[in-house]
């Protein structure tokens, strides 16, 4: 008696190596962005009372910023 099979597709020797390309891609662009976060911060972190005048902020809400931990960054 014959068994008919359906053709399976054929597996890419590439997928593997794409799949980690991208991996590696995104988690370059969010070291990237961690990097920016990070120096904004810092330089947060440097402006005196008047400067934080002319960009809206308080001395109380620039502590509170610059404190977070660079994991909680969003």
């Amino acid at each position: 008696m014959l068994t008919l099979v359906q053709a399976q597709r054929p597996i890419r020797a590439t997928l593997w190596r794409d799949k980690m390309i991208r991996l590696c891609q995104r988690v370059r662009q969010q070291a990237r962005i961690r990097v920016s976060r990070t120096r904004q911060l810092h330089a947060l972190s440097r402006l005196d009372d008047r400067l934080l005048a002319d960009i809206g902020l308080t001395r109380e809400q620039q502590i509170s910023a610059c404190s977070q931990l660079f994991w909680w960054l969003p």
